[in-house]
């Protein structure tokens, strides 16, 4: 920052995968920025990427067994080439949904519940094949078993959709965390109709029954779930009323934004041709039509808001490219290169071709 003349007190928050050497009280990377940013005469906000912690969360459904049982199963049906084209051809006989199931990978997103829902839906070609096999790793039988089968792959579809609600660029903060919050008063309605026999919302348990004694553990789990999101997201949850005041500013209780805002909030609230605005328009346009004149630091928080990264899918996203780019077939690409690479894969700007070779003096027909 320092190199390239940038103020330390304009920058607003700092998101990090939550790794020691990032959020140590002391000599984590969150607390030395803090640090020198107050020193500075600023404030920012720290999280923790809001889609590292929902996959932290997904971790701790339970039924390890189960899934255990389930990558055991298939990973000894593809680990043997001969096995597999035999267990295709068997699943392409019996006429069944999917041609194929599939390695479950702990580093990829989504990767349980495509190997669950997979395998729920070719249990019995997976139950007729294996039988054929000798040492062959068996499905299990017990009723049970196929009821905490169903339940995990009905659980783990919604994790997958919240997942993927939380993906992608230019997010706002405040939408990634109103999905958090949708997903756990999900959780809590999928806990009362689960201890009234509702599986309106269980596809997958509806299939192959509830069993009563069952119950109990489900609703368990889903209680723990919910105290493990409310643990996961504690630091989004602290700054509820800074997300409220941008997302709602006209019904934010104005005693609890900080009094160096109330003053504007309370000029913003009575402003009906503002209001009639903020119905009609996005966040993004609403705030650019408030009057900077009047209404400067309401507009300086939303900015900050703005400002703000929910995840590091940027992050990420430029990983992977990185790894594309420069994979062992392109091992000769210098890192003045690979940077020249990320630059344009990461940007939105579009390069001005032809425009560029105009400004040329010579031009080599062979380039």
């Amino acid at each position: 920052m320092d190199k390239n003349g940038l103020k330390w007190e304009n920058l607003s928050g700092i998101t990090t995968d939550g790794a020691p050497a990032m959020v140590g009280k002391r000599a984590g990377l969150t607390a030395l920025v803090s640090d020198k940013v107050r020193e500075c005469g600023g404030s920012i906000f720290k999280y923790h990427c809001i889609l590292h912690q929902e996959q932290l969360c997904a971790k701790n459904i339970g039924l390890k067994n189960v899934m255990q049982d389930v990558v055991g199963i298939v990973n000894n049906i593809r680990s043997k080439a001969l096995s597999h084209r035999q267990f295709k051809a068997v699943v392409d006989e019996m006429d069944a949904q999917y041609g194929d199931v599939l390695y479950h990978q702990e580093v990829r997103w989504l990767s349980r519940g495509e190997v669950l829902r997979h395998f729920f839906e070719l249990r019995e070609e997976i139950r007729v094949f294996q039988a054929t096999k000798e040492n062959s790793i068996q499905v299990p039988s017990d009723n049970h078993w196929i009821a905490d089968l169903a339940f995990l792959v009905d659980i783990t579809e919604l994790l997958n959709i919240l997942n993927l609600q939380l993906q992608g660029r230019d997010q706002i903060i405040t939408q990634l965390y109103d999905h958090v919050r949708a997903f756990k008063q999900k959780l809590q309605l999928l806990s009362r109709h689960l201890l009234t026999g509702n599986l309106a919302h269980f596809p997958s348990l509806r299939e192959v029954g509830l069993m009563e004694e069952d119950t109990p553990k489900y609703c368990n789990i889903l209680s723990d779930l919910v105290v493990e999101f409310d643990h996961r997201f504690e630091d989004f949850r602290g700054n509820e009323t800074a997300f409220e005041l941008f997302a709602q500013p006209f019904s934010v209780n104005v005693d609890a934004v900080s009094e160096e805002l109330q003053m504007e909030l309370l000029e913003l609230q009575s402003d009906s041709d503002l209001r009639c605005r903020f119905r009609e328009l996005s966040l993004q346009d609403f705030y650019k039509s408030v009057p900077a004149h009047r209404y400067g630091k309401i507009r300086k928080h939303a900015q900050v808001m703005f400002s703000l990264f929910g995840s590091t899918y940027v992050c990420e996203q430029a990983l992977s490219l990185m790894n594309l780019n420069k994979s062992k077939l392109r091992n000769a690409l210098s890192d003045s290169h690979l940077h020249n690479i990320l630059t344009l894969s990461v940007s939105q700007l579009e390069p001005d071709i032809k425009r560029l070779v105009k400004t040329k003096d010579r031009l080599h027909v062979s380039h």
